[in-house]
């Protein structure tokens, strides 16, 4: 069994590589698609939402970006035609939900992707290690959720965790 200090090191070098070779943005068929890689992302982001729509201030947050960064981000999916926007009871939320096209979008996209997975996967790769590999990316799937959900990172677990050293 590996140490979780081990463990925790071995996955830090890892991830830069997934991060990199596994951006969705440069694996899709753009072309003619005029939304960077965080728009697609947040567009994701709300159709993924359990109720198919999310807050502004949410998507920013889940994304890393400042507030008004966000807002400038939902105002150009607006404007692209992918979101709309829509006010709840309180006037002050703002929920973003996707629109025909931008489902349309992410399908075409979703579709495309699929077809260069397959293609990947056309050969070298028998049914057990197919199995194995699907199962592997639901664990990094569900790992990702779980350093990548703001409310785990604010737990007092783990500020202790990732707290600096006092200093010496």
């Amino acid at each position: 069994m590996v140490a979780r200090s081990k463990a925790a090191r071995e996955i830090v070098e890892l991830l830069p590589a997934v991060a990199i070779n596994l951006r969705l943005a440069t694996l899709m068929d753009l072309d003619g698609i005029d939304l960077t890689a965080n728009q697609l992302l947040a567009l994701q982001l709300v159709a993924l939402a359990p109720d198919g729509r999310m807050k502004a201030g949410d998507i920013a947050g889940r994304l890393g970006i400042s507030s008004q960064a966000g807002t400038a981000l939902v105002d150009r999916l607006v404007s692209a035609g992918v979101v709309d926007r829509s006010h709840g009871e309180d006037r002050r939320v703002v929920w973003v939900s996707v629109t025909d096209a931008g489902r349309e979008l992410l399908n075409g996209l979703a579709a495309g992707l699929e077809k260069l997975i397959g293609d990947a996967l056309e050969t070298g790769y028998d049914a057990a290690t197919l199995d194995g590999l699907v199962e592997g990316l639901r664990r990094v799937a569900s790992f990702a959720d779980r350093i990548g959900d703001p409310a785990a990172r604010s737990s007092p677990r783990h500020r202790r965790a990732t707290a600096s050293p006092p200093p010496p």
